[in-house]
């Protein structure tokens, strides 16, 4: 490999490294960064902001740190073309792909807030269940193939989904994703709450004006 190739590659490296320091400092972590990407305009940021995020949206799947559910070998993923070839395992995804994953994800969070519930199909996935001592000496590991980096990071969701689904929701107020910190936080912030709060006090200001209206009329009236 020539010495170009390789600047390239230890390049891309970095700003994978980069990349992950980043979700891992999220606020909320990984369940943070998911919602930060699912109200992120995909389309309406400039190229380099898109590559920030494209080196993000690659990391969460490909980080074999702290994975809850084992670990992921891919077989196939994003093509980026300042890699070289020989190193096809070092690749971001499109804008497109990165718009199908958002769309996908959302449609699951609205399942699974009308239901509770919400299944997942991946076709083209391979699960690979190891032995305790393989990867963990305390148990055993499961190990992702997939042939489509989108399935890979919808995996990855469903686990997030599992942990901490009951405490991601829609704020009523303001529409905004958000999680939650109590099991009955119902608003994203104390100001859409307030915001709820004083509408609703408004709104009773003014049925019991025209109520007290309506009584004044008929007293005139009798």
């Amino acid at each position: 490999m020539t010495a170009k190739a390789n600047s390239m590659r230890e390049q891309f490296r970095q700003e994978s490294k980069k990349a992950r320091e980043r979700i891992q400092t999220t606020p909320d972590g990984m369940v943070g960064w998911v919602i930060r990407f699912l109200q992120t305009d995909l389309e309406a940021l400039t190229p380099s902001e898109w590559t920030v995020l494209a080196f993000e949206v690659a990391s969460f799947v490909d980080d074999l740190t702290g994975r809850y559910g084992g670990l992921v070998a891919t077989e196939s993923g994003w093509a980026v073309e300042a890699v070289p070839k020989g190193t096809q395992h070092e690749r971001l995804p499109s804008r497109q792909e990165a718009l199908t994953i958002q769309k996908s994800l959302l449609a699951q969070l609205e399942a699974y807030w009308e239901k509770a519930y919400v299944g997942f199909t991946f076709p083209q996935l391979t699960l690979i269940v190891t032995a305790p001592g393989a990867f963990d000496e305390q148990r055993g590991t499961v190990v992702v193939a997939a042939q489509q980096k989108i399935k890979e990071f919808e995996y990855r969701f469903a686990h997030l989904l599992a942990q901490s689904g009951q405490y991601i929701r829609r704020c009523p107020e303001c529409s905004k994703i958000y999680l939650a910190i109590r099991c009955d936080q119902l608003y994203c912030h104390p100001r859409c709450q307030a915001r709820v709060a004083s509408r609703k006090w408004r709104e009773a200001r003014k049925a019991e004006e025209k109520k007290e209206k309506r009584h004044g009329a008929k007293r005139r009236k009798g």
